[in-house]
């Protein structure tokens, strides 16, 4: 029997950001130690059906290759239970789904239900870190300085000013879905015309929204040493 840590990679998803988590999968299972670790690739696809791949097939194929092939790439897990996890033996799970049903507690929920231990933030974290407008709330009112934002909700898409949002945070505006990671709809809007455009396309994705001033700063990103 190996000593391996069996890791289970999930991937795919059903949101918009399907083809990124592909990708960043591909990445978590280049990284894994291999006299370490043994990745099991879990990959949902767009319907919310779960399948097992092999590993070396996720990284040979590129994310539109795998998505359009054959079903020959893909085995399911199940064809009477769409979240079936493979009946090997799971250590752990690193879930690398991004944006809804995957990020947002759902997965981890699911997870923990399971008893399953996962890599990432746990149900309540990833909640409220998914959730834009929630976290800004939480940080502003625990003393955390954050950009001044306002939130938009569809229901009350007629009611929304533009100018009025203009004059209050000035220019330029970001507008993002409030639920979505920040790699799809995500707007730099620099005129009264890509704001109105910016609203809209935000809303495409999410019913509620947040429109951000903007906030001239320095990106730091933190890596482990090579």
């Amino acid at each position: 029997m190996s000593d391996k840590i069996r890791v289970g990679v999930l991937c795919g998803g059903v949101s918009c950001e399907h083809e990124v988590s592909l990708v960043s999968a591909q990445n978590v299972i280049t990284s894994l130690d291999p006299a370490k670790y043994e990745p099991v690739a879990i990959f949902i696809d767009k319907q919310g059906h779960w399948h097992t791949i092999a590993p070396q097939l996720l990284l040979a194929q590129n994310s539109q290759e795998l998505l359009t092939g054959s079903s020959k790439m893909c085995v399911p897990v199940s064809t009477k239970a769409p979240v079936t996890l493979p009946e090997s033996r799971l250590d752990v799970v690193f879930p690398v789904l991004h944006g809804p049903y995957g990020e947002d507690g759902t997965v981890q929920g699911f997870l923990k239900l399971a008893r399953i231990p996962f890599v990432g933030a746990d149900v309540c974290g990833s909640a409220v870190g998914m959730d834009k407008d929630i976290q800004k709330r939480i940080l502003r009112d625990a003393g955390i300085p954050v950009a001044r934002f306002r939130t938009l909700y569809a229901a009350h898409r007629h009611l929304v000013d533009p100018q009025g949002l203009i004059d209050q945070m000035g220019l330029p505006l970001f507008v993002k879905p409030a639920n979505l990671g920040s790699s799809v709809a995500v707007s730099k809007a620099k005129t009264l015309e890509e704001v109105v455009q910016a609203i809209d396309k935000a809303f495409e994705y999410d019913k509620k929204i947040l429109v951000e001033e903007c906030v001239v700063g320095r990106e730091i990103e933190c890596d482990q040493p090579a």
